[in-house]
């Protein structure tokens, strides 16, 4: 009797059956893959040795493409073309652009460590000149051989390297440096060798997420592997300044990019680039706590980088924006001095002096008790964003301050000259340090209370820098009982007085008087 379930039952019985003999002849051979082409004709039995050399080189064996892939799965193909195209993204390509112009640079310098000793008495310690080695990278940007790194990586330099990233070593000469900015300009001759030359950007023009490389030679691998090494973030933040002297002269590192690319020891003076492969800072510090990348690092806005190079190029030295106005902290109680209710909230810097003979005296377009919110564009919240933005305004470039005055926003236009104390004449005193003369405007610039001497610019003997017995901008205004009245007079008494056993300098630090005694 027919019924629906017998006839599933047989048909499933059918299908096993089917299956069962296919297989069977399968193995006997009877039933052989179809082929096209060339491999149409008889296969040729192979020994047991041809099997094993032909496993060996299949390539599914090592999960290798089939070179005819192309053939056999059209669709799967074109999807793999796109994904293979799309590796080349912006970053690689950008990378390709920016590290052949990536150098590492190899530095001997000098530096005191103190020896321990042990006499009858204990240990005691003992100060010896030791040459240590620092590595360090940079870029060059010029085709003459030109290229930036951090100052801090040169730094007291006796000899430096730069090897480029096609294996070449050349010997650099430093241009010029400024301790400030921490950058320095190097400079190699590469003969009739063609160098590449970074592309640079423009600092002034990020976004908060934008994608970044970071390229430099982390470690000093440089030296040993030409190519430079890559890592990848985004930019985190702009306009960040760290404080890094906690002293009197509170110095900045101002409008800093921050960073996630990981910038190791070695990065430092490296390039931080966009995703076009343009130069947009130089890579100089973390901020670790144990001496590895945390994902914290910052750079060097690349505009402030060019400027310097350019006076360094064209002058030989970093010339000094000086507008002649000295800030103070604002604080609450400055605020209500001022007549601003307390639940408003202002920012910014107060000025508190004028100084006399510079250009923001010119005109009285500034008096004590404004508040200066904005430099030159940017926004000014505190003394350190100041000090930071000075960094960035040229001389002789006109510059727009914002200010709060009375409640009234305005706006006030001044021209910056260099520092006077940096473009008067230096005069060697072959004692180790330079001197100045202390004209009206170097008076103003420093405000001290002398109105005669010399003023001391630069500490050439590293025994007198690490001892702080004589400060830059100290002022020389006597010499044992004879009144300074010029740079080139007191040089004159200083060696006449060698001759003396003893010589006594008297000097105003901070508004103090104090002395010095020079011994034979």
């Amino acid at each position: 009797m027919f019924t629906l379930r017998n006839f599933v039952i047989k048909l499933l019985v059918a299908c096993l059956l089917s299956l069962l003999l296919f297989y069977h002849f399968q193995q006997k051979g009877k039933i052989a893959p179809q082929l096209t082409g060339e491999q149409s004709g008889e296969q040729e039995e192979v020994s047991g040795k041809q099997k094993k050399d032909s496993l060996l080189s299949d390539p599914l064996l090592f999960a290798q493409i089939p070179q005819t892939r192309q053939d056999r799965r059209p669709n799967l193909d074109s999807l793999e073309a796109l994904v293979s195209r799309g590796r080349r993204n912006a970053i690689v390509r950008a990378a390709e652009r920016a590290a052949p112009a990536v150098v590492s640079v190899n530095v001997l310098q000098t530096t005191v460590v103190k020896t321990p000793y042990r006499d009858f008495f204990g240990f005691f310690y003992v100060p010896r000149r030791r040459t240590v080695k620092n590595i360090g990278s940079g870029f060059i940007i010029n085709a003459r051989g030109y290229l930036l790194t951090n100052e801090h990586v040169i730094n007291k330099a006796l000899k430096i390297s730069v090897s480029t990233s096609d294996g070449t070593t050349y010997d650099a000469e430093i241009v010029g440096s400024d301790p400030n900015s921490d950058v320095a300009l190097l400079k190699i001759d590469p003969g009739g060798a063609k160098l590449p030359v970074s592309q640079l950007g423009d600092s002034d023009d990020l976004y908060i997420g934008e994608w970044v490389i970071a390229i430099g030679s982390p470690f000093g691998l440089l030296l040993e592997d030409p190519q430079p090494s890559v890592t990848v973030g985004v930019i985190s933040a702009i306009g960040r300044d760290i404080v890094r002297d906690q002293s009197k002269r509170r110095e900045v590192y101002a409008n800093m990019i921050q960073t996630d690319a990981a910038i190791n020891p070695g990065n430092s003076g490296g390039p931080l680039v966009n995703a076009l492969g343009e130069v947009i800072g130089i890579n100089t510090f973390i901020f670790t706590p144990s001496g590895g990348s945390i994902g914290m690092g910052f750079a060097i806005p690349i505009n402030r980088a060019t400027r310097i190079a350019e006076d360094l190029i064209l002058g030989g030295k970093v010339r000094r924006p000086w507008l002649g106005i000295r800030v103070q902290k604002l604080t609450p109680d400055i605020l209500a001095g001022l007549g601003y209710p307390s639940s408003q909230r202002i920012q910014g810097a107060l000025v508190a002096n004028i100084q006399s003979h510079s250009p923001a005296a010119a005109g009285n377009a500034l008096r004590p008790g404004d508040i200066i919110t904005g430099l030159g564009g940017k926004p000014v919240h505190s003394i350190d964003d100041w000090t930071g933005e000075m960094l960035d305004i040229r001389v002789n470039s006109r510059v727009e301050l914002s200010i709060l005055r009375s409640g009234r926003t305005l706006t006030v236009a001044l021209v910056p000259v260099e520092k006077p104390s940096e473009k008067l004449e230096r005069h060697p005193t072959g004692l180790g340090f330079k001197l100045i003369d202390l004209t009206p405007e170097v008076r103003s610039q420093i405000e001290v209370r002398s109105n005669h001497g010399a003023v001391i610019v630069e500490i050439t003997d590293a025994d007198l820098e690490r001892e702080g017995s004589i400060l830059p901008l100290d002022i020389l205004y006597q010499i044992n009982d004879i009144r300074v009245t010029s740079a080139e007079q007191a040089v004159r008494l200083l060696k006449r007085s060698s001759r003396a056993q003893v010589t006594v300098l008297f000097l105003e630090r901070d508004g103090r008087s104090i002395r010095r005694y020079l011994t034979r």
